[in-house]
């Protein structure tokens, strides 16, 4: 079994995102975890690891950016597992602006993600279905009414019938792609990665680097629950696994002030705003982990 190290230290620290950025740091230099990693159920070490994904998966906004085009970096979710489980095997796909088209698609130069599945593949890790429902035009759309006024919410007013659309579209998108998944490798272990909500509650605690409505604040929040727990859903009824990494992240939202935030605001605008910061793939990581260690 692979030692726990490499994620004991966010345990301990994960009270402050201070704490949590020294144990980042500590990780990328402290050299390799144990080479393989017992599976539940004893299925033995990871060999072939496929991560599909978008910019959420793909650790958009980080350093040490791998594929430009596509906006993948060390340091992501799936990076850390690849470093803990260390397969002899590790294609990570992940693309910023993914949708569940991106995997029977070519996206640019991208190919289809499912391409990257075998028969012998024995872990799966995804995460989709953000970008199916507008999500950065829907952000922008949120911020320019914002700019305007923080009452209501005039962001939802103008949005809702699409947002609400891409969820028809998911209900049906999101069992086909696990589906597919388990065809193309049918011996894989299939975890579905949540996502960390990027909104609180309550949308007056957010200042000057959130421009967006009370309202709006609350409805992105209720909207990405939405999501997650479609995602957990589809993960139950298709007999996979599914990882809330929101639970563990709440409190941390992008309204937080910059010392205890691990989402980062949407201003300054930056590749990673509204994404997770390196300490939050971290501790996505170690949810994935722990799941995989049960």
């Amino acid at each position: 079994m692979v030692h726990s190290r490499p994620f004991s230290t966010v345990r301990r620290g994960v009270a402050t995102a201070a704490a949590l950025t020294a144990a980042t740091a500590s990780l990328l230099t402290s050299g390799a975890a144990p080479a393989a990693a017992a599976g539940a159920s004893g299925q033995g070490s990871v060999k072939h690891y496929v991560a599909l994904g978008d910019s959420y998966a793909a650790g958009t906004g980080l350093s040490q950016q791998t594929n430009a085009e596509c906006r993948r970096s060390k340091g992501s979710y799936p990076s850390w597992i690849a470093e803990t489980y260390k397969p002899a095997v590790f294609k990570d796909v992940t693309c910023g602006g993914a949708t569940t088209r991106s995997l029977w698609n070519k996206e640019g130069s991208a190919a289809p993600q499912v391409d990257a599945l075998t028969q012998d593949t024995d872990l799966v890790t995804v995460t989709l279905g953000g970008n199916d429902l507008g999500f950065s035009d829907v952000l922008t759309t949120c911020v320019l009414a914002g700019l305007t006024t923080r009452e209501g919410t005039p962001c939802r007013d103008k949005a809702v019938k699409d947002v609400d659309a891409g969820f028809a579209r998911l209900n049906t998108r999101l069992p086909d792609m696990i589906t597919d998944i388990k065809r193309r490798s049918p011996k894989a272990r299939v975890v579905v990665v949540g996502y960390p909500n990027p909104f609180p509650a309550d949308g007056s605690t957010c200042g000057s680097s959130v421009p967006l409505a009370k309202g709006d604040v609350t409805w992105l929040h209720q909207t990405t629950n939405r999501l997650n727990i479609m995602l957990e859903l589809t993960a139950f009824t298709k007999q996979v696994e599914f990882v809330d990494t929101s639970s563990v992240l709440r409190g941390r939202d992008m309204c937080r002030p910059s010392s205890e935030r691990l989402i980062n605001p949407l201003l300054p605008q930056t590749p990673g705003s509204a994404h997770p910061d390196a300490s939050g793939h971290l501790i996505m990581a170690h949810e994935v982990y722990k799941r995989l260690e049960k």
